[in-house]
């Protein structure tokens, strides 16, 4: 379970959902709530999708079942539903009812990400951070999706944790080349942000 990730993600509705788990059995208000998700998505919302893949995860208002979380994430996703698309690219980060695939996990961050979820960006840039021995490309990514975060997320990025990462990935700058080529590959994510933002979904809010 990724804590932090997973409290930015909570919805309000999904609360009430685990309100009703708390002692391990189901009430029929978070029923209620599950067949609604269930029959909305079924018709094609893809927040509803999104929340039903959430319901499975955590067994809110039905039984848990990863592959039928992992499902409906992966219809909502596919979709350009950016939360689920978040939540594929971490199950496949971090071998959540599937195997691990890095390459697979980068690819859904990403999409995530360049809709402006500021929680797969700074993924992206602790997942490429976590590798850095000086290595040039991953440096490069590393510094990007971290600028990138601070700027979509200002208030976040100031939280001591995010703080902290951010001087960490300065602090390991090499040269000003070096500096030139990351700066550069920021400026190239948020080229390609801002060509996303204007098209977002109504299924991709939080």
């Amino acid at each position: 379970m990724r804590p932090y990730l997973r409290s930015v993600r909570s919805f309000a509705l999904l609360a009430l959902l685990l309100a009703g788990t708390a002692l391990a059995q189901q009430t029929p208000a978070t029923e209620r709530t599950f067949q609604q998700y269930k029959a909305e998505a079924e018709k094609g919302d893809l927040d509803a999708m999104h929340k039903l893949g959430w319901a499975y995860e955590h067994g809110a208002g039905t039984n848990r079942s990863m592959s039928e979380a992992l499902r409906w994430y992966r219809r909502a996703a596919e979709a350009g539903n950016a939360a689920s698309q978040e939540e594929l690219g971490q199950a496949y980060l971090h071998g959540e009812g599937v195997a691990v695939d890095q390459r697979e996990a980068v690819e859904w961050l990403e999409k995530a990400a360049l809709q402006g979820r500021g929680t797969a960006q700074f993924a992206l840039a602790e997942y490429y951070g976590g590798e850095l021995r000086f290595v040039t490309s991953k440096y490069v990514e590393a510094y990007a999706w971290a600028h990138l975060f601070a700027k979509t997320e200002p208030m976040e990025a100031k939280s001591p944790r995010h703080e902290t990462f951010l001087k960490s990935i300065d602090n390991q700058l090499v040269d000003k080349l070096m500096l030139a080529d990351a700066q550069k590959r920021l400026a190239e994510l948020e080229k390609q942000l801002a060509a996303n933002t204007p098209a977002k979904k109504a299924g991709n809010k939080k």
